[in-house]
């Protein structure tokens, strides 16, 4: 699979980027289908998008770190940590998101373990980011979040 990643938002804290070629429907990520880059048509009201989250703020990273050892998780190579990869799932009819971390890389973009960024269980370490399915509009929800959304579905394409 070819990567096509465009930064969408960037603050002190964290940078968020989208692969904005291998967008898909969830009900075909759901099932392994993914349509080629040739192939334009409208985005469905629920889509998948593969995204990179980097933390930028280094007290957040040894939160991150430091949860990850009182969860009896793996936290060796975290000192080189540089990105999670994980997917957003947009439901634009109802207005929802949700973020599924898969995976943690580290600067050489080996895999040091799957991703506990977003555990449900704990306030979460990137304010307004959410796994479960959260409204979008929230005035709680993150601006990278937001920056998304709106990157794909324009005031205009929602209207139609």
């Amino acid at each position: 699979m070819m990567w096509s990643w465009k930064l969408i938002y960037e603050d002190e804290t964290f940078n968020l980027f989208c692969d904005i070629d291998n967008v898909a429907g969830s009900e075909e990520f759901d099932n392994g289908i993914f349509p080629s880059a040739d192939c334009y048509r409208p985005l469905p009201e629920k889509i998948v998008l593969w995204v990179s989250i980097g933390i930028k703020d280094k007290s957040v990273l040894k939160d991150y770190v430091e949860r990850r050892k009182q969860s009896g998780l793996s936290f060796e190579g975290y000192n080189d940590f540089s990105h999670t990869l994980g997917v957003v799932e947009f439901d634009a009819e109802n207005r929802l998101y949700r973020v599924i971390p898969a995976v943690d890389l580290d600067t050489r973009d080996q895999q040091l373990g799957t991703s506990s960024l977003l555990d449900g269980k704990k306030a979460s370490l990137l304010k307004g980011i959410k796994s479960d399915w959260s409204k979008i509009e929230s005035p709680r929800t993150s601006k990278a979040i937001k920056s998304l959304y709106h990157f794909f579905y324009t005031p205009a394409s929602l209207s139609a």
